[in-house]
This record gives structure tokens, sequence and C-alpha cells, in this order.
């Protein structure tokens, strides 16, 4: 491990040259995680709060829970820096600053200017002989980003810094904060000095969120390698590009703010800051640096507008291929419907076709009906005349066959007394057997039942 002093020198108005924004650049295999001191992780962890000052003596640093461990610290101290982290930031900043020395109204008032989670407004109030800003400090992870408030407080000979338990923003400066404050001469103006320990602390909060614009940054060349695959899923880079364009919105907000904040006090008017040229200067670097990381992320967002035309289309490709689809689909349908059509025509005729002859075959049916019903009656009348004959001829032929037999035979000699019995046998007998042969035919069913009247309604029906 090897460790790289890097520091920046500048000329006060009255000729002196001081240190400032000494840095350490450590280089490991292991990162920045490889470069923290052990003692800041645990103390991290512990979620305890610091305390660095600068006295005549030398410097001084104390780590603890309780801010009233850090009052004795700040009465001797130059100029001193306390690093306060708070469960609640809303409930508990106004508790703590107050314990310090810093007014309520000031706290509250910055406190008002928090604003919503989408926006982020950044705040400064100057009350002359206290000040307190408002700036953000954000973390991306993904696609999600989080903004906490972070407040700066000035009073005379002391900065205080009050966030949230869950952001780290100090982390690298709390290693350096002493050797940084044993490079500020002890001849300096109260207010330069103050200035000059305020703009290492805004340069440290800058850098930490300058450096989520990388993690956004590589979302994007996740998202443009997507765009080029044309298999994509419109929905689910949909959903990306309108999360990461709200991240970046979100990103810009805290800049814009930051920008405004820090534009508050380029020009030294507050009373506790400096007002001399060179230090003002260094503040004028940390806002050309912001906008200059917005004009990164505008270019990303350029990028993104550009990700979202190409989606579009993609997406108006996709719905044209459909379209295209569709349109040959429902050609072929239509060949097929104008088929079915022209079967449907045919079968229709044929229908026609078959409909007349089921008419002539029921022309012809009636016809032979009409025949049928004709023959029925004759057949009638020839059963009644058959009837009749057979009735008569049996009337006849048993008379006839007695006066043969009687006849024919010497057994009866008739003698004119006899002819009237005689005729009375032929005639009884006539007359008994045509009833016994008519009864006998009508019992046997052999008589038509048709009337004559039936047989000329079944012609007329016919």
């Amino acid at each position: 491990m090897r460790d790289i002093e890097k520091s920046t020198s500048i000329l006060l108005a009255d000729g002196r040259r001081i240190l400032i924004n000494s840095r350490t650049i450590t280089s490991s295999g292991r990162g920045v995680a490889g470069l923290q001191n052990k003692d800041n992780d645990i103390s991290e962890e512990k979620n305890l709060s610091f305390c660095f000052t600068l006295t005549k003596s030398g410097t001084q640093s104390k780590r603890s829970s309780n801010i009233e461990d850090f009052l004795p610290l700040i009465e001797q101290a130059s100029i001193a820096w306390i690093d306060l982290k708070v469960e609640n930031f809303e409930s508990e900043t106004v508790e703590a600053g107050t314990k310090i020395g810093f007014s309520e109204l000031l706290i509250k008032q910055l406190l008002t200017r928090l604003g919503d989670e989408t926006r982020f407004k950044g705040g400064y109030e100057d009350y002359d002989t206290e000040m307190g800003l408002l700036l953000p400090s954000i973390y991306v992870k993904g696609l999600d980003i989080t903004i906490n408030p972070v407040f700066m407080l000035l009073k005379k000979n002391i900065i205080v810094t009050i966030r949230s338990s869950k952001t780290h923003v100090f982390r690298n400066l709390h290693r350096y904060a002493e050797p940084f404050l044993k490079r500020l001469p002890q001849e300096l103006k109260q207010e330069d000095l103050l200035t000059l320990l305020l703009i290492r602390i805004l340069d440290e909060n800058n850098e930490r969120n300058f450096e989520q614009l990388q993690e956004i940054d590589k979302w994007s060349e996740d998202l443009t390698r997507d765009l080029n695959d044309e298999s994509i899923v419109r929905s689910t880079v949909g959903d990306q590009i309108y999360q990461m364009k709200l991240t970046l919105v979100r990103y810009l907000s805290c800049l814009w703010g930051t920008s405004e904040t820090l534009n508050s006090i380029r020009y030294g008017d507050a009373d506790i800051v400096s007002d001399d040229a060179q230090i003002l200067d260094k503040i004028s670097l940390l806002i050309r640096e912001v906008r200059d990381h917005l004009s990164l992320a505008d270019h990303l967002s350029d990028v993104l507008a550009s990700g979202l035309e190409c989606l579009q289309s993609i997406h108006n490709n996709q719905l044209q291929d459909r379209n295209n689809l569709l349109q040959d689909r429902n050609n072929v349908l239509q060949g097929k419907n104008n088929k079915l059509a022209d079967l449907n025509n045919k079968l229709q005729e044929k229908n026609i076709l078959l409909q007349e002859k089921n008419n002539k075959m029921q022309e012809y049916s009636n016809q032979l009906t009409l025949l049928n019903n004709r023959l029925t009656v004759s057949n009638n009348r020839i059963t009644l005349l058959a009837a009749f004959l057979a009735i008569l001829s049996a009337g006849f032929i048993v008379p006839n066959t007695i006066a043969t037999v009687m006849s024919q035979t010497n057994i009866f000699v008739f003698s004119p007394a006899d002819m009237g019995w005689y005729l009375a046998l032929i005639v009884g007998s006539t007359i008994l057997t045509t009833m016994l042969v008519w009864l006998w035919v009508r019992q046997k069913g052999l008589l038509p039942k048709a009337t004559e009247e039936k047989e000329d309604g079944l012609i007329s029906d016919a």
C-alpha cells in the first residue's frame, strides 16, 4: 500500500499562502473499502458522532453518541467540526442543534425546505451570527435513488453537520479531518478558517454525490445494450427507462439544489463567511464542478430520450409487422370466405333445383293419390256389386236346386193341389237363403264400408 499526498495552495489578499484541500490517495488491490480506518468503520457501524477541533496546541478528535461530550472541546477550539448522526432527522435535528447553541428558528426554517421525496430544493438561511445550509446526500443502487438531507450549521468557530444515520457521506473525511486542520494556518481570520473547513466539507459531500452518477451511467450502458437486442420485451425495457428517467430527474433536482445553495455563499455576503477572493474562488470551483455534472446528467437524459425514441421505433416496427401479418391473415380468411360464399351460392342453386323437383314429385304424388282414390272408389263399387251378385246368386241357386231335385226324382209326385206349398217353398227358401247369405257376408266384413258420398269426397280431396 502506498499513500500519495495531494494538496492545493492559495494566495490570500495579505500575501500569505496556505495549503488546503489536502487529500491522501491510497492505492490498494482492495479498492476504497480497504482504505478506511478501522476505528472510523466501527464508529460508523455503531452510529457514533464525531468531533474534530483545532486549538493552539494542536488537533483533537472524539467519537461519542452524546453531544454533551463534545462541548468541552468546542470551548477551547479555534475551529471545530461536529458531525452528528440522528435516527429521526426531522424530530431530533432541532434538539441536537439547540444543544450546541444554534437557534431553533434557524433549524426549523431549514426543515421547511425539505420538500417531498421526488424533488430536492436545497436551502440557505443567514441570521448574521449563524447560518444554515441544506444539501442532499444521494445514494443510488440499481434504479432506486435515496435522497437524505444534510444540514450544515455555521456559527463563529464551529461547523455542525447533521445527517441521517443511514448515510456515510463523510466517512473518508473523518480519516483526514485532523491532518487537514493541522495544515490550516493559525493566524488566519476566524471567517477564513471557517470558510476553508466548510469548502472541504462541501467538496466531500459533492464528491460522494458525483459518484452516484456512475451508477446511473452503468445502468444506462446496460439499457443501451438491451435496446440493441431485437428480442427485447418492450414493457420491461419501457419500465426500466421510466425508472431510470425518474431517478435521473431526482438526481438533477439534487444538483440544482446544491448549485443554488452554493451560489448563495459564493460572494461572501454572510458575516461569518470569508470575503477573501482567493477563498471564494474555491466555492466558484465547487459550483463549476456541480454544473459540469449537471451537463453530464443532461447528456445522460438525452441518451435516455434517444432510448425512448429507439424503443418507440422498435415498438412501431413491431406493431407494423403484426399489422402486416394480420392483414395477410385477413386476406387469406377473405379468400376462404369468398370460396365459402361461392360454395354457398352453388348449394343454394342446387337447393332450388331440388325444391323444384320436390314440387314436381309432390304434383306426381297428388296425381297418384287421385288415381288411387279413384281406384279405391271403383274397387268399392265392384266389391259391392260382387256381394250383391253373390247374395242374389245364393238366393237363386238354393231354390233352383230344390226345384231340380224335386222335379227330377220320382220320390215326389206333384198334383195341381201341391202347387201352393211348392211355390211357397221355393219363394221362402229363396228369401231365407238371400237373408242368410247377406248376414254372413256382412258378418265377415265383405261388404265395402265407404258410401257414395265418401267416395266422392276422396276424389274431390285428391
